[in-house]
């Protein structure tokens, strides 16, 4: 049966490209210090999740993590150990076309690590659904959504919508213009496409949503149809500031959402402020931990 069974406080940090990018810049291969410094610096975010959750109690939802196996596999193992919930990324990084980080082989690593719920990051926009690109990657998300079903196997899909060119061109470059006027709509549409598609996740990661009004749109779509009742939608926070996630939290419909999954907003300027020598370990710890349940509680309140 499609769905997940427990409402999840997600916190992501299976960023790659844009984690290096955010300490050391644009740089094509890290040196092995660099390396060691990326690696500790997601050791520190699962240290904070682990303060984090043995501080309050879990009543309408379960803690959980999403890291990627090339940075973060002692996490991953950990994690396993200590039966923390946690969540597989599939795709390769810093990619415009969703494709597998291990090809064609990719149920290989998800068989070995056993993840509670497998997760692909994709970027489509449904006005080109003829382009040879968005083609592929419906192909490939089918071929994913075919395997975890087979092997029982929990899904996300992470869905982003960006505007397309004529579209920057209508709203003048303004994103949130995008956002609030067109995005909702073409969300929807993707997610009939991908359902037409064969693709169907027990859990959407969906972009926030600028107006209320907007999601029982989003929901049905989602939710459309018997056997799709009980799938999950988790909202994501974009990186974005407190106060721009807590206004989105503020206009989803918390009793219909199963959740979050806010990753840099909590754990990016500790660790800056760590790099930077303004703080340090201790503090990075405890002010990540401190950001994640103060997000925890905010949507539960």
């Amino acid at each position: 049966m499609l769905g997940y069974p427990k409402n999840l406080y997600l916190l992501p940090f299976d960023h790659r490209s844009s984690f290096i990018e955010s300490f050391f810049g644009s740089v094509k291969k890290l040196t092995p210090a660099q390396l060691k410094t990326i690696q500790a610096y997601k050791g520190l975010i699962f240290e904070a999740f682990l303060s984090a959750i043995k501080k309050t109690k879990f009543t309408t939802g379960v803690p959980a993590i999403l890291v990627d196996e090339e940075f973060g596999l002692p996490i991953l193992k950990a994690a396993k150990k200590k039966k923390v919930v946690f969540l597989l990324p599939v795709e390769k990084s810093g990619q415009q076309i969703f494709s597998f980080a291990h090809g064609r082989s990719f149920g290989t690593s998800i068989k070995s690590l056993k993840p509670d719920i497998v997760k692909a990051l994709v970027r489509f926009h449904p006005s080109i659904i003829k382009d040879k690109n968005n083609q592929i990657q419906l192909q490939n998300l089918a071929t994913l959504s075919s395997f975890c079903q087979t092997n029982n196997y929990k899904l996300m899909i992470e869905l982003l919508v960006p505007p397309s060119s004529a579209d920057l061109k209508k709203f003048k470059n303004n994103r949130e213009a995008f956002d609030r006027q067109l995005r909702p709509a073409l969300t929807v549409q993707t997610i009939k496409e991908f359902q037409s598609s064969g693709i169907e996740p027990d859990i959407w990661k969906i972009e926030a949503m600028e107006r209320s009004s907007d999601w029982p749109k989003v929901i049905t779509a989602i939710r459309s149809g018997e056997k799709r009742q009980s799938v999950s939608i988790i909202m994501l926070g974009r990186g974005e500031s407190f106060a721009k996630v807590k206004k989105w939290m503020d206009a989803a419909p918390k009793s219909e959402l199963n959740g979050f999954a806010v990753g840099r907003t909590v754990f990016l300027r500790p660790l800056i402020d760590l790099h930077s020598g303004a703080i340090n370990k201790k503090q990075a710890i405890q002010q990540i931990a401190k950001n994640y349940l103060e997000l925890v509680h905010y949507w539960q309140r």
